[in-house]
């Protein structure tokens, strides 16, 4: 487990998630926004529905056929990822599409709660559950890595069927609900081995 640590802290995605996180705690405090915190339930309801839109029609969207830089941002973001899954550094989120993520966090919770200020309250929630994600993300391709608990196991073995097995299931990354609600928790007993799961879009480097 200490190498998956020092791996995690010493990482740059991992390093400006947390200099984001205290900026925004820093703000609630400074701007004495505690108050609304029931937000926070806002992110933890919509956490696991997010996670898996996002994986099935942002990180696996087509790529590009057009070479440059958005085919590149496309493969550094997750195709690479499907086809290196060992590769600690495409493990990470880059850090461009951090910024554009959480900008697009920003304006919504900026809209629901009709503040831009209260819209801090549920980015800072946002940005640890990230930081969470960045972790067991990492963790479920670590070999020296060992879950604690059955929940983890189930997990981290879903997350290796959605890598090796059939890429169109399992697309929860810190938790099943998603998969379950929508249907997509699959087995390898469910669904027949995809020809294509490490090289989404036909990807082959």
């Amino acid at each position: 487990m200490k190498d998956v640590f020092v791996n995690y802290i010493g990482h740059g995605t991992v390093q400006f998630l947390m200099l984001g996180f205290v900026v925004s705690v820093s703000g609630v405090a400074y701007l004495e926004l505690w108050a609304y915190w029931p937000w926070l339930l806002l992110v933890v309801a919509s956490a696991p529905l997010y996670e898996w839109v996002t994986h099935k029609y942002v990180l696996h969207g087509d790529l590009t056929k057009r070479a440059g830089a958005y085919r590149d941002f496309q493969i550094r973001l997750h195709h690479g990822h499907h086809l290196e899954p060992n590769n600690i550094e495409l493990q990470f989120a880059p850090t461009l599409a951090i910024v554009i993520m959480f900008l697009q966090l920003y304006l919504f919770y900026a809209l629901v709660t009709w503040s831009l200020q209260a819209a801090i309250m549920p980015l800072a929630g946002s940005l640890a559950y990230y930081l969470v994600y960045e972790w067991i993300h990492l963790a479920h391709h670590q070999s020296s890595y060992a879950p604690i608990t059955k929940a983890g196991q189930s997990l981290r073995e879903a997350h290796m069927r959605h890598h090796f097995h059939n890429e169109n299931y399992n697309w929860g990354i810190t938790n099943g609900l998603g998969d379950m609600i929508l249907g997509t928790w699959k087995s390898v007993k469910d669904v027949p081995k995809s020809p294509t799961a490490k090289n989404l879009s036909n990807y082959d480097g």
